[in-house]
């Protein structure tokens, strides 16, 4: 069946294809026109559907982050919570609130990274969607565009498009809760095939054409569908017939990014069907407005959005009982702060838990503005251990920030240094051997034991430090000629990473220990 999908996709969307691969920079939206038939359904009589506008809905997101074969140009997960934060920043008028469901798919393919045809992004979600939630794949190349909706299938975003201030994912979402642009019917000039281009210094034509065979509610199509839409009026007299079929959404015939002047909209003027003038409105987020401009739904988008999660989506609701919210009060840093210095080959951060946080994300970087060279990660503990290697004696920047299924618009701590040396695992003590440290990583009071073997006998400090170099305790031992175990004891040791220290006369020894 599957098969037989694609095949109907690759014929039906050629000229989008086309399209696609002339673009340079990324089109608004590739979402195509045309109004489904449960919303036409809808606006013969919207009072008849159910819509509960004072109950706060949510919503589960599945996130599939791609990127090329190799695994890199992942979006960033930082980037994601912003998006999130905007998302549900836009959608707060409508009392819908996206969450994140499960865990975030990672899918390194090179092909749906950068897809240049909405085929090969159908392909995509057809093979990685999650049931019973709202799909969003965020891409490096979304067939051109800044994403698009495909219905019954998800969401594409283009990485470029998906900035803390943007609002194409909003506007994706729009499309996915059935509606459609302000000017709907004008994305190939007056006629399904551009034969007309719109001419603004003339009246409007009291009708436009536009192709919708292409989003119908089955993807079996054997005939082409074309539809017709009346231009809008000023005076609102067709404004229920017209366009987007929404009175309350001002007549719009910009089909291409422009931006608003300072009273919010179009310098553009147009010409309505009557020759009345009129500038289009900037503030709605599923025009084509740039995105200083937009910020909102109007009433009546807002409320056929909410009755097609009813009524068409309902599986989208099994879960109404959100997470609690994470603190507002970002992570305090414990260790490394100040420039303590770190060894280069096991970087270990800690930082004191935020209430309600599942997840966290450390961000280590040279730089203090955490740019190009910054490196991020992800984990569910107050503390983490770095996979990789740092650069030896460098000043490096660290943050940390935390979030959950529900809580997005999060602040980072404050940022701290540290220097990269060579501090653990060092032995000079030359004539001890043969060092085995365990159980490491051990579990909070449970004693840890020190094997070695020495050639001669000595005193010694066995130290314990935490990560920052300080003495929690220590101790005097003997080392014996041959075969010695030495004992740590520590009373419920906080989760995280610490030094054991033998100190001689001779030299020293280092050996890193971790406490779960």
């Amino acid at each position: 069946m599957r098969q037989l999908l694609l095949t109907f996709f690759a014929i039906t969307f050629i000229s989008l294809t086309i399209q696609a691969q002339e673009e340079i920079t990324p089109a608004p939206c590739g979402t195509l026109p045309g109004k489904s038939a449960w919303l036409k359904k809808y606006q013969q009589n919207p009072a008849a559907h159910q819509r509960n506008t004072d109950t706060l809905l949510y919503i589960p997101i599945s996130v599939h982050l791609t990127s090329n074969d190799a695994g890199n140009n992942y979006f960033k997960i930082n980037r994601l919570i912003d998006a999130f934060c905007k998302l549900n920043a836009d959608f707060e008028e409508a009392n819908l609130y996206f969450y994140l469901e499960g865990t975030i798919d990672s899918i390194p393919f090179t092909p749906w990274f950068s897809h240049e045809t909405v085929l090969e992004g159908a392909e995509m979600m057809f093979a990685n969607n999650i049931e019973h939630t709202v799909n969003t794949y965020f891409v490096g190349n979304a067939a051109g565009n800044c994403g698009y909706n495909l219905p019954y299938a998800g969401i594409a975003m283009d990485h470029s498009c998906s900035n803390p201030n943007d609002d194409t994912w909003a506007h994706e979402m729009g499309h996915n809760l059935s509606l459609p642009h302000p000017f709907l019917g004008w994305e190939g000039g007056q006629t399904i095939n551009g034969e007309m281009p719109a001419d603004f210094s003339n009246p409007a034509p009291t009708h436009v054409t536009y192709d919708y065979t292409y989003f119908q509610d089955t993807l079996i199509m054997d005939t082409l569908i074309i539809d017709t839409a009346l231009v809008e009026l000023v005076d609102g007299s067709n404004c229920y017939l017209a366009s987007d079929g929404f009175c309350d959404t001002a007549p719009d015939y910009i089909a291409n990014r422009w931006f608003c002047n300072g009273q919010g909209v179009s310098a553009q003027i147009q010409l309505d069907p009557n020759g009345e003038p009129f500038q289009s409105d900037g503030s709605l987020i599923m025009c084509y407005a740039d995105d200083d401009c937009q910020g909102r739904f109007s009433p009546e988008q807002i409320a056929a959005m909410r009755a097609n999660v009813y009524e068409e989506k309902p599986d989208l609701l099994y879960n109404q009982t959100p997470a609690p919210e994470v603190s507002s009060t970002p992570a305090t840093l414990n260790a490394p702060i100040g420039g303590d210095f770190v060894q280069f080959d096991a970087p270990f951060f800690e930082w004191e838990a935020v209430e309600n946080a599942t997840h966290y994300i450390v961000n280590v970087s040279l730089l203090p503005t955490f740019g190009a060279l910054n490196q991020e990660y992800i984990t569910t503990e107050p503390f983490f251990e770095l996979p990789e290697d740092l650069l030896n004696e460098r000043t490096y920047y660290w943050r940390v920030r935390a979030y959950n299924s529900h809580s997005f618009c999060t602040l980072f701590s404050e940022t701290a240094t540290f220097e990269t040396a060579q501090l653990s695992d060092i032995n000079t003590i030359t004539s001890v051997n043969k060092v085995r440290v365990f159980p490491n990583p051990a579990l909070g009071g449970q004693a840890i034991t020190i094997e070695l073997e020495s050639r001669k006998g000595m005193n010694a400090s066995l130290n314990l430090r935490n990560y920052a170099g300080q003495l929690i305790q220590s101790d005097l031992v003997n080392i014996q000629p041959g075969y010695n175990r030495l004992q740590v004891s520590q009373n419920n040791l906080a989760k995280g990473f610490y030094l054991i220290e033998l100190d001689t006369n001779e030299g020293k020894l280092v050996e890193k220990l971790i406490i779960e």
